[in-house]
């Protein structure tokens, strides 16, 4: 997600934003141009294994954590920052295989998720005002994004950005196919990860 005041927030009004994301197994996310702030040690303890196993995927191009959260399926989503403050994205679990990996550089709705946004209010500041649900928007555009029919949420939590980033939230949507999904979008309808979970794309868990 790109940073706050980059006008791609929940007040920003995110249609026609050009900026994009490459995802390694399938995904996209954005550029970013400022510092990001980093988190105590004590704070991505519990996510070890699965930090480790994510600044291994990019052979340490990103390494800089910026926050992990546990993704309430028995693994962690991870943000780190690059040299040159690039914002990527990392699914993987204590054992060290990772799911999903890459660098957000895109809305990949391209600002058609507009069309799910309630119509827009404003304070008496003149400034506008967050949706009542804006967990329920990003799960809209998580399913807009999937197209299909019978895509349902399995579950939600928040992203764990904040500070200078702007928040969103992880869904994860199962198919009838039997199908895993893992997406990453904000209160304005933006889609910033889409990918699916299956084998990991690299594991460093013992075998046997």
């Amino acid at each position: 997600m790109p940073r706050t005041g980059a006008g791609l927030g929940p007040s920003g009004g995110g249609s026609g934003n050009s900026n994009s994301f490459q995802f390694v197994g399938g995904f996209g996310l954005g550029l970013i141009a400022i510092a990001a702030p980093h988190v105590a040690a004590a704070d991505v303890a519990p996510h070890s294994s699965a930090l480790a196993a994510c600044r291994a995927a990019g052979d340490g191009e990103a390494g800089e954590v910026v926050t992990a959260v546990d993704d309430g399926r028995g693994g962690s989503l991870v943000w780190l920052t690059d040299a040159d403050t690039n914002l990527w994205f990392c699914s993987a679990d204590a054992r060290g295989a990772v799911y999903a990996y890459g660098l957000i550089f895109e809305d990949l709705l391209r600002g058609a998720g507009a069309g799910l946004l309630p119509p827009v209010s404003v304070d008496r500041g003149g400034k506008p005002v967050l949706p009542a649900d804006p967990l329920r928007i990003a799960q809209g555009a998580c399913r807009a994004y999937l197209d299909d029919a019978g895509g349902a949420v399995l579950s939600s939590r928040p992203d764990g950005l904040e500070g200078g980033w702007i928040p969103g939230y992880f869904v994860f949507l199962g198919t009838e196919a039997g199908d895993t999904f893992l997406c990453n979008a904000t209160a304005n309808a933006q889609v910033w990860v889409f990918a699916r979970i299956g084998a990991p794309l690299q594991s460093s868990a013992p075998v046997g």
